[in-house]
Formats: structure tokens, sequence, C-alpha cells
């Protein structure tokens, strides 16, 4: 049985984990820690009380729990102390919180691998992404030209959503093609992220409606891929495969893509 301690476990997707875990074989929820210290975690989840109350601290909750793995979808704005406290934990950790770029993270991948630790920092738990991402990393070298859109709701913390920038690193052509047009206003034709253009729209969407579009191009051909999200259960069946997988992992593993462990 692995024993899980959520992190954020009040949050939109949290609560889904709350509401899943007890249907996964193998896993067994032992602790959680967000906001609403001292309530019950079912409660919070939307469901009948499981006796688990969210904990005071980060580092009680830790302490009096002792997880095997700990899932990690927080805010941005706690999670480079959050990161501090597994380590000083040492504990294997799937993180699903985005918004640290790879310098932030950078010195937690030395501290992982000194450890001898096993975490998972992926910006998108979702299997659809996990195997588009797997393909056009496949074809991306017969299509220099290539574009991201990132859609998601008017309250979305980041821009572009970390999904995006993983998108755009995996489609990053040799050379790029080129474009002739000239931007009369900075930034109209996207951010870019090793050499990929990034669109992030950010709309009044119904729900936790998110959406990814690529699109590649060459002489004479498109290919346009969207992958739309409208619940955050899909991403369950990549977070409880990487939190099954991750103790099997190579000792310092700082696994950044989903479809790494789906190739597994």
């Amino acid at each position: 049985m692995i024993r899980v301690f959520l992190t954020g476990a009040s949050g939109n997707v949290g609560r889904v984990i709350v509401r899943t875990i007890r249907d996964r074989r193998g896993f067994e929820l032992v602790g959680g820690w967000c906001a609403e210290a001292g309530k019950d975690l079912g409660a919070l989840a939307g469901i009948e009380p499981i006796g688990i109350r969210a904990a005071g601290s980060l580092e009680e909750g830790l302490s009096s729990s002792r997880p095997d793995v700990v899932v990690d979808f927080s805010a941005t704005r706690l999670l480079e102390a959050n990161l501090r406290a597994y380590l000083a934990f040492g504990l294997n950790a799937v993180i699903g919180t985005t918004g640290l770029t790879d310098e932030q993270l950078e010195p937690f991948r030395k501290e992982v691998a000194a450890k001898k630790l096993r975490w998972a920092v992926i910006p998108n738990y979702g299997l659809g992404i996990a195997l588009v991402s797997r393909f056009v990393g496949e074809i991306k070298k017969y299509y220099p030209y290539a574009s991201v859109i990132d859609r998601h709701h008017e309250n979305m913390a980041n821009a572009p959503s970390g999904t995006a920038a993983a998108l755009a690193k995996a489609l990053s052509p040799d050379e790029a093609g080129a474009v002739a047009s000239r931007e009369i206003y900075p930034g109209v034709l996207g951010a870019k992220i090793e050499g990929v253009p990034i669109l992030s729209q950010r709309l009044p969407w119904p729900g936790p409606y998110s959406e990814h579009e690529i699109t590649l191009g060459r002489k004479d051909e498109i290919i346009r891929i969207s992958v739309q999200d409208y619940t955050s259960d899909i991403y369950m069946d990549g977070l409880f495969l990487t939190a099954g997988k991750i103790a099997s992992l190579p000792e310092g593993s700082f696994i950044r893509e989903l479809a790494e462990i789906v190739g597994e």
C-alpha cells in the first residue's frame, strides 16, 4: 500500500484526488495540508468525512503521517518552500503545481540527485497531452513551423500555462521556419519559448475547461492538434500512474514529462 500525503488538498485538483484515491487500488491517503487547517479532507472534497484532517502546517503533517510519497497541487507562491520541506524529509514527490522556471527548479534537481530521491515535476498529468507530446517529438524534424495556443479561464494563475511551455520545448525545431511578418504591436506573433511562439487566451470558459492547440507546418501541409480538457478528473490516470511508479525509478530521477512515465 502506497501512503500518500496531499498538499493543496482543498484546491480544484486536490479535491478530485481525495474523491478518487478511495477507489485506487494500492493507495492510501494518510494526510494533507491546505488553508483550511483542522477541516476533514472528505468534507472539503464534498464527500462524507474520512477522518483525516488538514494539518496545521506542512511540516507537522509530513511528520505525523509518514508518507511514502507526497503529491503537491498547491500554489506557485508556496511551491519553493514546499519543495524544500520535501527535501528535508527525504520524500519522493509527485508535483503538479506549476509556475517555476527550469532555472528555479535546477537547484532542486541537484538536491534530488544528491539525496537519491525521485521526483516527478510535471505540468500536466493528462494522458492526451503526454501522448501528443510523444507524437510531436517524433515528427517535429519534418515541420519547421510550430506554434502553441493555450486557452484557460480568466483566473488562471500563469500565462503561458506550464503545459504550453513544455509543449513548446517538445516542439522546438533545430531550425525554425522563417516568418517575414513584422510585428506592428510587440508580442502579437506570440512570446517565443525555444523558438516556438505561444499565445495565451484567458476567457470565462465554463468550469475548469482548458485547451492546448498545437500547429505544425511545412510547405503545403499543416497539422493541427487540439487537446481539450473539461474536468480535472482527466489528470487522475496519469497522476496515479506516476505515483505508483515513482519509487521504482532510478535514484536521483527528476522527471519533467508524463511521456517519460507512460513510455516505461
